[in-house]
C-alpha cells in the first residue's frame, strides 16, 4: 500500500490574492517517520486512515513512513533524517536527547518454512524451542532429521471436564451438537481477579486460539459454542491459567514423514529489531546454544562462525525474508505473522515454556505479553518462563521514537501516534496479523505519547 497525501486547491483564492489580504490555509506538517519492516504493515494502515481522517486529523498532517530496519531508523531519527523511528529494539549507544519510548504493537515471530514432499502435504509442522535455536544455530541441517520427527508424532490429550483452582471451577459439557461451559467463583476469586477477566479460548488441531468467552469476575459465568472435533479449551483468570478441558480425548498433533531435503536458514542481512528479539529469546532461553548477547545483526548474535556451504543465506527486510521462504524449498526463516500470510508461506506452531505447542496469532501473542513488564521509560521486557498454555513464546513489541521537545513536528506525530493506539491498532491489529496493546503496557505507552512535545 502506498501512502498518499490529498491536496485541496481552492483557485479562486489565487484569482483574488492581488485585491485583498487573505490569511493561509494551513497545509498540515508533513512527518515522514522511518524504522522496522516488523512494524511496517501496521503503520502503513495506520498512516493512510490518519491522512484520510478529517477528524482525527483536522490539521491535515500528512504522515509516511519507510521500511528500512529498526538500526537505520534509530540512527534516522537520531540524526533528524525522520521526524519519527520506528524499533523494536533500543538504543545501546547515539540515542538523542529527550528521547520517548511509545509501545504502539506487538507481534508474533513467526517460524516460516518451506518443505516439498512431507506427508501430509498440508499439516502444520510442530518444533520445540530447543529445535528452532538449534535450526537457526546450523546444529541441525536436514529436515528429516530424527530430532525433528520425534517433535511430530500424532498423540493426544485425555479427556477433562473439569479444573479447579484459587477458587475458580471451570467445567464444561458436550449437549448434542453444543459444548456448554460453566464457571463458578467464591467470593475471594472474585475479589482476588476484580481487575481481571475470565477467559476461555479453544484451540482446533494445528489453529491458533479463538476467544470465545471474556468476562469479569462473577458467581457463575455462562457460555455455549458449537462443538468442534480435536478442541481443547483453555480457561484463565487473569493472568492464571486454571486449566485446559477437553470433551472427549482429542488428537494432539499429526505424524509427518519427512523428506531428506537440506535446511536453508534465511536470516535478516540489515539491523533489525526483529532479529534482536529472536535472537534475546534463544539466548535467554537456550543459552548453552545461543550463547552471545542479542543483537541487530543476526552475524553478532550468533553462536560461532555463518556456515558458508550455502545452507546460511540472508535478505533484507521482513518481506524479503518471507518471499525467499517462498520461493525455496526447504528454506526457515523468522519474520513478522502478517508478512507470512500475505505470501502463503506456512508458519510452525512452537513449543511454550507451558510444554504445549502454540501456533502463531495475535491471540497467543497477547497471551504471552500478559505476563511482561513494562518500565518507567515504556521499554517492555518479556517473561521468557511465561507458562500459560496458550501463549506463542517468540515475540516483539514495536515502539516508536519520538522527543518532549516542543515543536510543531512533535505535536504531530503526538497526535498520529494517539490514533494509531486509539483508534487504529485497538480495531485493525488483529485481522492484519498484529497484536493489539492492552493493560499496563497499554496504559504505559498513552502516558509515554503525553510526554511528546511537552517540553
Amino acid at each position: 500500500m502506498k501512502l498518499r497525501r490529498k491536496f485541496a486547491t481552492v483557485a479562486a483564492l489565487a484569482a483574488v490574492a492581488s485585491m485583498a489580504p487573505v490569511s493561509p490555509v494551513h497545509a498540515g506538517t508533513s512527518i515522514g517517520g522511518g524504522g522496522a519492516s516488523f512494524l511496517a504493515n501496521m503503520m502503513e494502515i495506520c498512516a493512510a486512515d490518519y491522512n484520510g481522517s478529517q477528524s482525527s486529523n483536522p490539521n491535515t498532517d500528512t504522515v509516511t513512513y519507510a521500511s528500512v530496519g529498526s538500526s537505520t531508523g534509530r540512527t534516522g531519527f537520531a540524526n533528524g533524517t525522520y521526524k519519527f523511528g520506528g524499533s523494536e529494539s533500543a538504543y545501546t549507544s547515539g540515542a538523542p536527547a529527550n528521547l520517548v519510548y511509545v509501545p504502539l504493537v506487538g507481534g508474533a515471530i513467526a517460524i516460516g518454512y518451506r518443505l516439498d514432499g512431507m506427508t501430509p502435504a498440508n499439516a502444520q509442522v510442530r518444533l520445540t524451542g530447543e529445535l528452532v535455536a538449534k535450526i537457526f544455530a546450523g546444529q541441525i541441517k536436514m529436515w528429516n532429521d530424527p530430532a525433528i520427527a520425534a517433535a511430530n508424532k500424532r498423540t493426544s490429550v485425555a479427556k477433562r471436564l473439569t479444573a479447579t483452582k484459587d477458587g475458580v471451577t471451570a467445567s464444561v459439557a458436550k449437549v448434542g451438537t453444543k459444548v456448554n461451559f460453566t464457571v463458578k467463583m467464591t467470593p475471594a476469586a472474585r475479589t482476588k481477579y476484580k481487575n481481571a477477566k475470565v477467559v476461555i479460548t479453544r484451540t482446533a488441531l494445528g489453529g491458533s486460539p479463538k476467544i470465545v468467552l471474556s468476562a469479569k469476575p462473577a458467581a457463575t459465568l455462562l457460555r455455549s459454542i458449537n462443538f468442534a472435533k480435536n478442541t481443547v479449551y483453555t480457561v484463565k483468570a487473569g493472568k492464571t491459567t486454571i486449566g485446559v478441558l477437553t470433551t472427549e480425548r482429542v488428537q494432539d498433533g499429526v505424524t509427518i514423514k519427512f523428506p531428506s531435503t537440506p535446511i536453508r536458514v534465511v536470516h535478516r542481512s540489515d539491523g533489525s529489531g526483529t532479529t534482536n528479539n529472536f535472537a534475546n529469546y534463544l539466548n535467554k532461553s537456550f543459552p548453552a546454544i545461543w550463547t552471545k548477547p542479542t543483537s541487530d545483526t543476526f552475524t553478532t548474535a550468533f553462536p560461532g562462525s555463518i556456515p558458508t556451504d550455502g545452507s546460511f543465506q540472508s535478505a533484507r527486510g521482513n518481506d524479503g525474508l518471507a518471499n525467499y521462504v517462498r520461493d525455496n524449498n526447504g528454506a526457515i526463516t523468522y519474520a513478522e505473522l502478517s508478512f507470512l500470510e500475505e505470501r502463503g508461506v506456512k508458519a510452525a506452531a512452537v513449543q511454550n515454556p507451558g510444554k504445549r505447542y502454540v501456533a502463531p496469532s495475535p491471540v497467543s501473542s497477547a497471551v504471552w505479553f500478559e505476563s511482561a513488564e513494562v518500565a518507567a521509560n515504556g521499554l517492555v521486557t518479556q517473561n521468557f518462563a511465561n507458562t500459560a498454555a496458550d501463549a506463542y513464546p517468540i515475540n516483539a513489541m514495536s515502539y516508536g521514537l519520538s522527543s518532549t521537545a516542543t515543536s510543531a513536528d512533535n505535536t504531530a506525530v503526538k497526535s498520529f501516534f494517539n490514533f494509531f493506539l486509539n483508534q487504529c491498532a485497538s480495531k485493525k491489529a488483529a485481522s492484519k496479523g498484529y497484536t493489539a496493546l492492552q493493560g499496563a503496557i497499554l496504559t504505559k505507552a498513552l502516558a509515554q505519547v503525553a510526554r511528546i512535545s511537552a517540553g
